[in-house]
């Protein structure tokens, strides 16, 4: 059996700044190359691209642009009229009835419990001197339960002493 005879073309290059640059595949009219049924219908493209030394040939992001067509965008997230946080909370019930227990739908509790009711009122964010008075509050909370900390002779005041270093540390965080 005959072997098919396939055209090899050498698409033009040139250098130009010590980078070897190659005309876009599209330039000529390939009938062999995959792609070619959708760049058929477009014109000629005189695109130059930066290449390696042993490319053989290139294909543009114009061209390419041209093959894959535009992306597909989706809307994005849309609510559910549901508070945020609802499917972390251990009972919640949306207006409709539907009754959840930590995210998860209870479809025989349905219509039997009363609407969660969310407070919407915004918290009120501290300023930056009232940070500043909480911290140093809570530094010199610190610094007492350090002291007794030094004296206790006990265990169960050590772990007392302890445990409120702990508490004291995380409202620390919470602040910062």
């Amino acid at each position: 059996m005959a072997k098919k005879k396939v055209t090899k073309h050498n698409f033009k290059t040139k250098r130009k700044d010590g980078k070897t640059l190659m005309i876009c595949r599209n330039s000529i009219a390939d009938t062999n190359y995959n792609l070619w049924s959708f760049l058929e219908k477009h014109p000629r493209c005189n695109e130059w691209v930066e290449t390696n030394a042993n490319v053989t040939a290139v294909l543009c992001w114009r061209c390419v642009n041209k093959t894959v067509g535009p992306p597909e965008i989706k809307g994005g997230y849309v609510s559910k009229g549901r508070p945020r946080g609802w499917q972390f909370m251990k009972e919640f019930v949306d207006p409709q009835g539907n009754v959840f227990h930590k995210g998860k739908e209870q479809v025989d509790l349905k219509g039997t419990l009363e609407p969660t009711k969310i407070d919407t009122t915004p918290k009120k964010k501290l300023s930056k001197q009232e940070k500043i008075d909480l911290k140093n509050a809570i530094y010199e909370q610190m610094a007492l339960v350090k002291g007794n900390l030094k004296k206790a002779k006990f265990k169960k005041d050590l772990k007392k002493g302890d445990s409120e270093l702990k508490r004291l540390n995380r409202q620390l965080k919470k602040i910062r």
